[in-house]
């Protein structure tokens, strides 16, 4: 039956009822159905991750009205504020993060910059406070939708038009003249560029800002941010950036919009992506996104100013005259998805090839120098490549005689080449590409990270389609509960440990760690300089060799007992049969594994239902309580999932750039290597 709860004295009044029978109060119009349940045996760990209900009201003052929002640390509602007699959206922490010191400080802050921000352009934060132990922020409700819904939406081969775009950016350098008087942004993406029903821009959510007067929020070694929008300083220390860090992300960004792409890699200039894009364009995010910061824009005055001057050139453009009227713009080129990447882009290997790492990652991106479509990048051409697989090759042969693991690397490096130049005369775009998987291979050489193993270039076939998959390095064996322990204490403040593994590290530490949720691992890879593999990239080291079966590491045929899937949780790489072509261990059997490769989210409806909000990650792999899962099933969960069954293993990626590999061939011709 229909109750509705008294704001003030939380009595449950019947149905129909306007004011409260015990306090006289006013009543809320949102009436919930009241369930009956014994919570007598409640798990607390369970508890732990309850969020609030729709019609309860929180704080004797904000009745939940819908959630329009869920992430990995907490969840937005749209709520009635009962005292101003309006919508507000209400940000809360999860209860299981009210224990981390840097989280908690993280939500402190954003409060407290934010309440400092009054601008058209920025969302506006009203207050802080706290429930039963559960903490929120809120602010300003906006009828609309995300940047990156927008982008979402945008048909294949269609833009958003580019006199919107114009609109947007402008507006959002208009935020950030304005904001960078008090703070740095440093996450800036487009999920958090809000647009209203009226179209115009709204910044959110400072949750990583530093005020400029603060200088203990983040340590030196702590890297927040969204990887591919962030710029390299911030990479290597998020504490120090200035306002030119935000510039980078608004470079970033403001390629992805007009071509649906990001700039990895050697990235294709704009316009010949997007043929209706006037080259002016390309110097303006090329000096935005440049290495150096003293070479980009040096305020957001100077990009809006640029970006201004352009908008008088698109103006005179009769290609563009149906962009006022709301039309998309077409390009000719076929759109590429692009998935979240949370790719961190330095890494902690031996101290012989440090040096060799950091000169890679001196460049945006984290990919190869091949499009996304697996085709060569068209700006480096095979002399060049055959001229740089020469030196590296020079260097990598000194290299290989370290280990037979190098050598097999090697080894592949030298056959690939070989086929490169058998193609050469007759197959030139091929032998391009094989030239450069030739490179990323000698590369590999000499970086060779701790027990990992090295996955050449080449396609798998995953959901029934064939995909290209550069070379890179995955770990040979899942992430162990001691390994996470390790990270878990090395964080400034702590990280929360999964409960129930709390106490069995040390008699357990060799087992695969479980219980975490995608952000958990996220947040390891990161503290570790490496990656979460996408579902490509697990399933070409799983699956993807040649002759290799696509069901089991073993062959076509499940046995018994090859893998762990017995129904006990045991220490990794203690079943030989279970052994991938590429040397990975426990990908049929022990935890299933994350993957940082996302379903299409659910939409969100404001007709009073409260649809499923949490995003859904692909899961790769069978589990210890599962048999004859075959290695090519995709599964999924939302990330915030927790389970016995689930853990991860990590990748990383290298850089080949012609800058970066330049900077490689400088930095062992001028020191000793080895």
């Amino acid at each position: 039956m229909a109750r509705v709860k008294c704001p003030r004295c939380f009595h449950i009044n019947p149905d129909e009822q306007e004011v409260c029978v015990k306090c006289n109060a006013p009543l809320p119009k949102i009436r919930i159905e009241i369930q009956e349940s014994d919570n007598t045996n409640q798990d607390p760990a369970a508890a732990a991750y309850l969020h609030f209900r729709q019609g309860q009201v929180v704080a004797n003052r904000y009745t939940v009205h819908n959630l329009i929002g869920r992430g990995g640390m907490g969840c937005i509602y749209k709520v009635q504020d009962n005292v101003l007699g309006e919508f507000v959206a209400l940000k809360t922490l999860l209860p299981q993060f009210g224990r981390d010191k840097v989280v908690l400080e993280r939500f402190f802050n954003e409060a407290r910059i934010a309440r400092r921000l009054a601008h058209a352009n920025i969302v506006r934060v009203h207050d802080i406070g706290s429930s039963n132990a559960q903490i929120y922020i809120s602010m300003e409700y906006i009828e609309g939708t995300s940047l990156r819904a927008i982008l979402e939406k945008t048909k294949p081969g269609e833009r958003v038009p580019i006199r919107q775009v114009m609109k947007y950016f402008d507006e959002l350098c208009a935020a950030l003249e304005y904001a960078h008087r008090f703070t740095i942004h440093r996450d800036i993406k487009p999920e958090n560029v809000m647009i209203d029903k009226e179209g115009s821009v709204k910044l959110m959510d400072f949750g990583i800002s530093k005020l400029m007067a603060n200088t203990r929020l983040t340590g030196a070694s702590l890297v927040m941010g969204t990887p591919f929008y962030m710029s390299p300083e911030q990479m290597k220390n998020s504490r120090d950036v200035d306002a030119r860090a935000d510039i980078y992300s608004v470079g970033v960004m403001l390629y992805e919009v007009l071509t649906g792409n990001l700039p990895t890699g050697v990235a294709k200039p704009i316009s010949q992506i997007n043929r209706e894009i006037p080259p002016v364009f390309d110097a303006i995010v090329d000096k935005c996104v440049a290495i150096d910061p003293e070479n980009r824009y040096q305020n957001a005055s100077e990009l809006r100013k640029a970006l201004r001057d352009v908008a008088g050139i698109v103006d005179k453009m009769p290609q563009f005259k149906n962009g006022a009227n709301g039309q998309q713009v077409q390009y000719s080129k076929k759109r590429r998805v692009v998935g979240w990447l949370l790719a961190f882009l330095v890494v902690s290997i031996s101290a012989a090839s440090i040096f060799a790492v950091e000169y890679f990652h001196a460049n945006a991106g984290s990919g190869s120098t091949l499009q996304n479509d697996g085709t060569a990048n068209e700006t480096m051409s095979i002399a060049a490549l055959e001229q740089s697989v020469s030196s590296i090759r020079e260097i990598a042969s000194e290299y290989a005689t370290l280990s037979e693991e190098r050598q097999a690397i090697f080894d592949i490096a030298e056959a690939t080449r070989s086929m490169a130049n058998d193609l050469k005369a007759t197959q030139p775009e091929d032998a391009k590409l094989k030239m450069l998987e030739a490179l990323e291979s000698y590369m590999a050489v000499t970086v060779l990270p701790d027990a990992m193993v090295w996955v050449p270039a080449g396609e798998v076939e995953t959901n029934g389609i064939k995909r290209y998959v550069p070379g890179f390095f995955i770990d040979q064996y899942e992430v162990t509960l001691a390994q996470y322990n390790d990270f878990a204490r090395s964080v400034d403040g702590g990280w929360l440990l999964p409960p129930a593994l709390a106490s069995l590290t040390e008699t357990y530490g060799d087992h695969p760690i479980a219980q975490v949720s995608f952000f958990d691992a996220a947040a390891y890879a990161a503290w570790r300089g490496v990656n979460l593999p996408s579902d490509k990239q697990w399933a070409r080291a799983a699956y993807g060799g040649e002759g290799a079966s696509r069901r089991y590491p073993w062959g076509d045929t499940w046995q018994n007992d090859a893998a762990a899937t017995s129904g006990l949780w045991a220490t990794i790489g203690s079943h030989p049969a279970d052994v991938t072509w590429s040397g990975c261990y426990d990908m049929a059997g022990n935890v299933a594994e994350w993957t940082r490769t996302p379903v299409q989210p659910q939409t969100t409806h404001e007709d009073g239902t409260t649809p499923f909000f949490g995003t859904q990650m692909l899961v790769m792999g069978g589990d210890f309580t599962r048999r004859e899962i075959p290695l090519n099933s995709l599964q999924s969960t939302t990330f915030e999932t927790r389970t016995s069954t689930l853990g991860f293993r990590c990748v990383y990626e290298l850089n080949t750039t012609p800058a970066a590999i330049a900077a490689f061939i400088h930095y062992h011709t001028n020191n000793s290597h080895l």
